[in-house]
């Protein structure tokens, strides 16, 4: 929950302000560091993220849960680092090509300010490939949380997983993916009721 809430909302602005100042510097500050951060493995991100924010400046618990819910911001972060680079860098197109549209022209004739073009007009449209994605990629959220937990020593679903697997614990691990794929499925129908509230022409009987 916490990587969705980072990918969702820090890759959302991110990638609405690169759209609307093209070519800008903060454009150009998104690109790169989106394109660093793809490049990186989660569990190199883990490590650094844990050496530099945890054990040089002490903004964040190295490991554990024992601070309450400021234990979860860094592997959170971590987690869905490398999905709010995707969704940054995808907001960014899809919002970029809808403002070359022509309803797009029209509003502006019409002399709507250009916050009201982009928060009535293109974001909407913008946003469905975006929710795409974010269906698709809870799949790897899952998955990547093996990884995170087990380097932030997290007690949840992934280290059980991760433990069980040392153990041979066929069916636990079995159970807990089962639980994933149900929690995937589920979250996949949201998406496709979202899809027709951001998109009118699509109807679902």
């Amino acid at each position: 929950a916490v990587a969705l809430i980072f990918e969702g909302v820090i890759g959302l602005v991110a990638g609405v302000l690169a759209g609307i100042r093209k070519k800008s510097f903060f454009d150009n500050l998104v690109l790169v560091s989106t394109t660093l951060v793809v490049s990186i493995p989660v569990f190199v991100l883990g490590f650094l993220a844990q050496y530099t924010l945890g054990l040089k400046l002490g903004l964040f618990p190295v490991a554990g849960v024992a601070n309450g819910f400021q234990g979860y911001l860094l592997p959170g972060f971590v987690l869905g680092a490398l999905s709010l680079a995707y969704i940054a860098r995808l907001t960014r197109t899809s919002l970029v090509e809808n403002l070359r549209n022509d309803y797009v022209r029209t509003a502006k004739a019409k002399g709507l300010a250009p916050i009201s073009v982009v928060g009535k007009h293109t974001l909407r449209n913008s946003l469905i490939p975006v929710v795409t994605f974010l269906g698709a990629d809870l799949g790897a959220l899952l998955s990547g949380a093996v990884v995170t937990e087990g380097i932030f020593n997290i007690p949840g679903l992934g280290r059980a997983v991760f433990q069980a697997i040392q153990k041979q614990e066929g069916t636990v691990v079995v159970g807990i993916v089962t639980l994933f794929v149900f929690v995937f499925i589920v979250f996949n129908l949201v998406v496709d009721v979202l899809y027709a509230a951001l998109d009118p022409r699509i109807r679902y009987e």
